[in-house]
């Protein structure tokens, strides 16, 4: 453990000579700036890490620290930004440096930082002092703890195979009620739903009864934590140097944040270390005590385990049967889904079929409604080509009577006549194919 935390320490060193050095790869150039705000998300092995130093830096000065949360976010707000190159680094006595570089910041955007641990978490002592303690007492002949565990054990399957007997007739039940209806699909998941929890609540207990069984030994610790606090010392000090360096009198702001961020992570900080240091002796108290503990049942617990074993292999058949009728009531689920498919399409077939009907009926009317002007139309046709005819005949004898030369002036009289009424025949013509148009083009 000491050597962990002596490579955490020269890790922290490292990482801020290398933010000094990009120095040389950043331009800077005249952009306009503004506040910002960005949120630094920082977790490990799928939890959240709390009091990880967090640092902005451009041109490695900082320009935004901050301490993360139990939630493991660090929110930073930035007075004054003009988008130039900035670096950020994530640092944890307990885990490995991570850094993005050359990176330009964009407001109200959350970066992601994923750590490695450099040692083994709380949880991770308690998990494998409890597996050497479990292997230990699976050796202990004659547990009295074992007996009365399988013991418990055995009620337990035992109970959840009548809970699964049950369940199977339920789910019979669903299937049935399936055909008929959607309802009360939900059941045997939220019965598991509840047996998870009730499990997870007992670990919870159990962890929870570890910790509460440690004791304090962190002198190893508090040194280590001694010697990062001189070393950190040392760096706020060459930081400060550099500080004094620059003529941008907004930095300072940044430089408290800074310096406020990297107490905050390294009081988080120790008091992890402590617990880390407490969770590892009780651990080995845990062992040694285990090994110690030895009793005369033997007989006992290996028939309370048979017994245990028994039920949980009566169990696993009941769940398979459990399976089987989930399997037969998903398949009518998925049938009554399919018929209520069926159903929507016809029903959306049919009022597509009844608006065709409609659509129908319009045209049909519309039809009919045509037919009827045009024979209307029709029958005036007819009195205009009647006309016409009498016209005709009128000018073949009117034509007769100019080829023989007689009484001229009064036949041109006579033809004009019939040249007025041709003329007034025909605007009635016309009227009435304007009609015939008017009446398709409504119809249509």
């Amino acid at each position: 453990m000491k050597k962990s935390f002596i490579i955490a320490g020269v890790l922290f060193c490292t990482t801020v000579t290398f933010a000094n050095n990009d120095v040389t790869n950043i331009s800077i150039t005249e952009t306009k700036k503004e506040a910002i705000t960005v949120t630094i998300s920082v977790n490990s092995n799928g939890k959240p890490v709390k009091g990880a130093l967090v640092r902005i830096t451009s041109a490695g000065m900082p320009i935004g620290s901050a301490t993360s949360d139990e939630s493991g976010k660090a929110m930073i707000a930035i007075p004054t930004y003009g988008n130039q190159l900035s670096q950020i680094q994530v640092m944890h006595s307990l885990y490995k440096d991570q850094k993005m570089s050359d990176i330009v910041l964009v407001n109200g955007k959350t970066y992601d930082f994923i750590l490695k641990s450099k040692t083994e978490s709380v949880e991770e002592i308690t998990v494998a002092s409890d597996e050497k303690v479990n292997k230990i007492e699976d050796k202990t002949a004659k547990s009295e703890d074992k007996v009365v565990e399988h013991e418990k054990d055995a009620e337990k399957f035992s109970a959840e195979k009548e809970e699964s007997i049950k369940t199977q007739e339920q789910l019979r039940k669903e299937k049935e009620e399936a055909v008929r209806s959607a309802e009360e699909k939900n059941k045997i998941a939220e019965a598991k739903k509840a047996e998870a929890e009730k499990k997870q609540s007992e670990a919870d207990q159990k962890l929870e009864e570890a910790k509460k069984s440690k004791e304090q030994d962190g002198s190893q610790i508090s040194a280590d934590a001694k010697q990062r606090e001189d070393e950190a010392k040392q760096r706020q000090a060459e930081a400060e140097e550099r500080q004094k360096l620059l003529e941008n009198a907004k930095l300072e702001n940044a430089k408290d944040a800074d310096n406020k961020a990297k107490k905050e992570a390294e009081e988080t900080q120790k008091g992890q270390s402590k617990e880390i240091s407490e969770a590892e002796k009780k651990a080995k108290e845990a062992e040694e005590k285990a090994k110690s503990e030895k009793k005369a049942a033997e007989n006992k617990e290996n028939a309370a385990k048979e017994k245990a074993d028994n039920e949980k292999k009566d169990l696993k058949e009941e769940e398979k049967k459990e399976e089987k009728e989930e399997e037969a009531k998903k398949e009518a689920q998925k049938e009554e889904k399919e018929a209520e498919k069926d159903a929507k399409e016809a029903e959306k077939d049919i009022k597509e079929a009844e608006k065709d009907a409609k659509e129908a009926e319009k045209e049909k009317e519309a039809a009919a409604e045509l037919k009827e002007k045009l024979k209307k139309y029709d029958d005036e046709q007819k009195d205009i080509d009647d006309t016409r005819k009498e016209y005709k005949k009128a000018q073949k004898k009117l034509d007769d009577k100019i080829k023989k030369g007689k009484k001229l002036d009064k036949l041109k009289e006579d033809q004009k006549k019939l040249d007025d009424k041709e003329k007034k025949l025909d605007e009635k013509q016309e009227k009435l194919d304007d009609k015939r148009k008017k009446a398709i083009k409504k119809a249509n």
